[in-house]
Formats: structure tokens, C-alpha cells, sequence
């Protein structure tokens, strides 16, 4: 997979990273109306152990995006979602470039979810970054995205507006690449199983 796949994720992430403030320190929780929060484990470890990571929602576009960044985990997590409303419900997330058999039933509707290294530069190796796929000759089926609960509710200091969104996820994640000379695609490496849980302050653009 070239490195250029991951360039509008990228900007995806950035694009999150502006909907929402502030960071998810114990220092800032003053109450249940202070914090918000992203469980995330791979492959059964915890990797959200950042007291204060950067953490993101926001609602745009029919799309709630969800993102965790921190360079001391050495870790990027995003996810976007196609939501025509944003409410309580199960969403089915994934890729439909390159592998993802996408057709008329399953709409492309430009979203996606995926974790990586911490952005640097030198950008880290593709076989480092996983992806979801709705890709079932590769058997691989999307990230499955449930918003639990949703309740208006502002956050101090925002100056959208926002609600408290609660909820959890889980799904395999997976690097593919293209055969060497062919189209095929294959899974380069170890598949990883996502999951975990959020409770965080959505803006509303």
C-alpha cells in the first residue's frame, strides 16, 4: 500500500483534532461534566495510557469523528462515521478504497477508521498502520462503531456547540497491500482486533 493512502487519513485526523478541545487530564475533571475519555486496546493490551492525550469529537458533514492522539503512546486512532443523524445506534465503518468490495449495497459514503504511529517525520512504515475493510474474499468485515447514548450537554470553554456522546467499538483492523504486479489485494502481516469505549464532548459544526 502506498504512502500516499494515508495522507487524506492524516488530514482526517487533523480535521478532528480542531472540532473539539482540550485534553483528557485528571487535572481537568471536575465532575462528570469535566472529562472525556477513550479506552483503547489492540490485540487484548491497553495502548490508552497517556494521562492527557489529545482527544476529539466532532459531528460534520452526516459524519461523527472521533480521534485519540498521543506522542507518548505513540499512537494515532480515528474514526468517521456516516451518520445522517447523529443518535444512538449501530454504524458500520469502513474503507472503500483499493481492497474494500464496495458496490451499489454497500455505499461508499468516504469514511473510515484506523490507528497508527504518532505522526513524525520521517512518516512511519505503511505495515505499521491498520485499517478497516469491508472486504469479505480477504475476510474482513467493518468496524463495528455503537453510540450509546447522546445528550446535549456543553462543554466549558467550547465555543460550538456540543453533546456528550458515549459508546463503544470493535472490529479487525488489518494492513493489505497489492500483489506485485497484479490486482489482487492480500493481508501483509497480523490483523489487529480494535476495541474499546469513549465518553467525550462532541462539537457540532
Amino acid at each position: 500500500m502506498i504512502k500516499a493512502f494515508y495522507k487524506p487519513l492524516s488530514l482526517l485526523l487533523a480535521l478532528s483534532l480542531l472540532s473539539c478541545k482540550g485534553p483528557a487530564s485528571e487535572e481537568n475533571r471536575s465532575g462528570d461534566d469535566a472529562g472525556q475519555k477513550i479506552e483503547l486496546m489492540i490485540d487484548g493490551n491497553k495502548r490508552s495510557l497517556d494521562p492527557a492525550p489529545i482527544i476529539t469529537a466532532g459531528y460534520a458533514g452526516a459524519h461523527f469523528m472521533l480521534g485519540y492522539l498521543s506522542d507518548k503512546d505513540d499512537l494515532q486512532f480515528t474514526i468517521a462515521a456516516y451518520a445522517q443523524d447523529l443518535k444512538t445506534g449501530t454504524y458500520q465503518v469502513y474503507d472503500c478504497k483499493s481492497a474494500s468490495e464496495c458496490n451499489e449495497n454497500v455505499p461508499d459514503n468516504n469514511q473510515s477508521a484506523f490507528y497508527g504511529p504518532y505522526p513524525k517525520d520521517p512518516m512511519p512504515p505503511t505495515n505499521l498502520f491498520r485499517v478497516a475493510y469491508y472486504a469479505p474474499k480477504l475476510g474482513l468485515k467493518p468496524l463495528t462503531l455503537v453510540i450509546t447514548s447522546v445528550t446535549d450537554e456543553q462543554q466549558a470553554g467550547n465555543p460550538f456547540k456540543t453533546k456528550r456522546i458515549k459508546g463503544q467499538f470493535s472490529g479487525i483492523l488489518a494492513n493489505v497491500e497489492q500483489q506485485p504486479g497484479g490486482y489482487d489485494y492480500y493481508i501483509a502481516g497480523k490483523t489487529s482486533q480494535v476495541e474499546g469505549s469513549f465518553d467525550v464532548f462532541c462539537s457540532i459544526r
